[in-house]
């Protein structure tokens, strides 16, 4: 009767042992690479502090960027912030043609291949994306003068580690107001002015 008492407490032990092997391996298991918009080669990519070193002296520059997320598009998922060394943040907009998860980033490293480039922000935007980001209303209504900031428009977006929610992804709606000059037509209208320039230069 010992005896059988000692083989099923020793068999227990076994299988306690195998089953924490199999959740050691599946934690040491490779994080996941999601892509959003089009694909890309990885491992190419320069820091986001980097950047504005890189843009000096540049209208322009179409680059892959790496950094960690800070937060995307509560809304639609339309962008996601990089953290900076310095605090500050570069916003990564995806110009509404894909579109990342609106939750469940934060903390997670990425990679945006695109094009960056300085440009002044509006009030109107700027106001617009504090209250997407969850600013206070004292903190939106100190807005009162456009600023120039660091643009980065993104043609597809790699998110490591990413685990949808129990329940499935939050979905969400675009809720921006896209009349000509208005929103994200900025970033278009950059882009479609320096094309032009470009084409008058050859010329």
């Amino acid at each position: 009767m010992k005896q059988i008492i000692v083989f099923a407490f020793t068999a227990m032990m076994m299988g306690g042992c195998d089953h924490s092997g199999h959740n050691h391996a599946d934690q040491n298991a490779a994080p996941t690479q999601e892509f959003y918009g089009q694909q890309f080669e990885l491992g190419k990519a320069i820091p986001v502090n980097t950047l504005p070193a890189q843009l000096e002296g540049k209208d322009s520059l179409e680059t892959t960027i790496s950094g960690v997320i800070d937060q995307t598009c509560p809304n639609a998922g339309c962008w996601l912030n990089f953290r900076m060394d310095n605090g500050e943040t570069i916003k990564i907009t995806t110009d509404h043609v894909f579109f990342v998860p609106l939750e469940g980033c934060g903390g997670l490293k990425a990679e945006a291949k695109g094009k960056a480039y300085y440009y002044e922000r509006s009030v109107e935007d700027l106001k617009h994306y504090a209250m997407e980001e969850g600013k206070s209303e004292e903190e939106v209504s100190k807005i009162t003068e456009p600023e120039k900031v660091l643009a980065f428009v993104a043609t597809g977006v790699m998110i490591e580690g990413y685990k949808e929610p129990e329940g499935g992804a939050k979905t969400g709606t675009c809720n921006h107001d896209h009349s000509e000059g208005d929103g994200h037509d900025h970033d278009h209208e950059h882009e479609h002015e320096h094309e032009h320039q470009e084409g008058e230069a050859q010329h």
